[in-house]
């Protein structure tokens, strides 16, 4: 029999890159169409903003619930907030108590109920599941059961066949990139560089993606195993100390430095980098050839199916 489970969510007030709609959305979907389709009977119930009202006035903390006929997964703090005190599995892509002072004014609450009771909400979970390390980091002094720490499986880019934008991906702070794209604009004027917008990205193919020092962010679209799902070349500049502190405080860069000449190519100065850009759109060949290369080391399908089990088992 299938495993069948109802994902809640609530997109008021929420101000990120990931929406809880799109989050749940695309959970229903691999589950319908991954490795182990047939397995899982998803629901998805969206809840307005008087939709969680209504839950927190009529359902007061201190009184544990279940779920007696489907599984419940909650999305983030909106859907923790309606339903705080049903033993159900959580799903974080952020930090849940960034943004409370938001969903108080949406909901007209005061900010430390809403964050009590998010956090009541916590430890009434059979299961957190924190879909990077923000969330992670953020919760897990919070609960006395160890959350899951989980990436949110690759989401390809699509390549250009011919020509396309370039994107960037700034992983350093903002006069950084903005250096960067400006020198990258004089140097090469007749290309169309783009800035990494998460509303925008997945919408157009791309030529190839700068990533401007260690590929740190967990937003899809931005991250390494996205361009290396798609095919799409990527081009990395991360100076060498960066790297070796990198490596003292945090250990592996398995998905945040790409192996030169296998997962991408990697420079150490923009001098470099614009040398081997005008390389690479004079003859493109050897730059998708890497390309596909290291779209062999991400599978999409069987880490949906890992994510699924964790989530919806």
């Amino acid at each position: 029999m299938a495993a069948q489970s109802t994902i809640v969510f609530a997109d008021m007030g929420a101000d990120t890159p990931q929406a809880p709609s799109a989050v749940a959305a695309s959970i229903a979907r691999q589950a319908h169409e991954s490795l182990a389709a047939g397995q899982y009977d998803v629901a998805l119930k969206p809840m307005s903003a008087d939709d969680v009202r209504e839950a927190i006035r009529a359902m007061p903390v201190g009184h544990g619930r279940l779920s007696l006929d489907r599984d419940l997964v909650l999305i983030d703090a909106g859907a923790l907030l309606a339903l705080a005190p049903y033993s159900a599995r959580v799903v974080l892509t952020r930090d849940p108590f960034v943004g409370a002072e938001v969903l108080a004014a949406t909901l007209g609450l005061d900010v430390d109920s809403v964050r009590v009771r998010i956090h009541d909400a916590l430890l009434s979970a059979s299961k957190v599941v924190c879909l990077g390390s923000a969330a992670f980091d953020a919760v897990t002094p919070l609960v006395s059961r160890k959350p899951e720490e989980r990436m949110f499986p690759p989401t390809a880019l699509t390549v250009a066949a011919t020509g396309g934008a370039i994107l960037i991906v700034n992983n350093e702070d903002e006069r950084a990139g903005q250096d960067l794209a400006a020198s990258l604009s004089d140097a090469f004027p007749s290309m169309d560089f783009r800035a990494f917008d998460p509303a925008s990205v997945f919408e157009m193919p791309w030529r190839a993606v700068i990533q401007n020092g260690i590929a740190r962010s967990s937003l899809p679209g931005a991250r390494l195993s996205d361009a290396w799902a798609g095919a799409v070349p990527v081009l990395q500049l991360a100076n060498r100390a960066s790297l070796m502190a990198h490596n003292r405080r945090q250990g592996s860069l398995t998905d945040l430095v790409v192996e030169h000449g296998r997962s991408g190519l990697l420079f150490s100065s923009t001098d470099e980098l614009f040398a081997s850009l005008r390389d690479v759109l004079l003859d493109p060949l050897p730059g998708r050839s890497v390309a596909r290369a290291a779209r062999r080391r991400v599978d999409p399908p069987a880490q949906w199916d890992a994510l699924l089990k964790v989530i919806l088992q």
